[in-house]
């Protein structure tokens, strides 16, 4: 254990002590080495001319404990417990991803 701490002081001291290339302020592109294009700005143009129709609020998908309710009203029969665990684990599932699984 003291020799992997002696040695992580060493690799993260030594560009400290003998003067390693700066990289802390480059941005991910700039370290590999990849020229950002110039922006350009756009002409001014009216944008009351240009304004878009008003949009209709997004529609807020489903949430997970909500399917499964939905989900285990649907259970009935002798396979009811089955469908129940199935419907369980797809709820699970859905609160770790985001998505129902099919």
């Amino acid at each position: 254990m003291i020799l992997v701490s002696i040695m992580l002081a060493i690799y993260l001291g030594w560009p400290l002590a003998f003067g390693g290339k700066q990289r802390g302020l480059e941005t991910p592109a700039e370290a590999r080495g990849v020229a950002a294009a110039p922006v350009s700005r756009p002409k001014h143009v009216r944008t009351a001319a240009l304004a878009s129709p008003p949009r209709a609020a997004p529609i807020r998908p489903e949430s997970c404990y909500k399917r499964y309710q939905r989900e285990i009203r649907l259970c009935s029969g002798a396979t009811a417990a089955a469908c129940k665990l199935g419907t369980a684990d797809h709820w699970d599932m859905c609160e770790a991803t985001g998505f129902w699984p099919n």
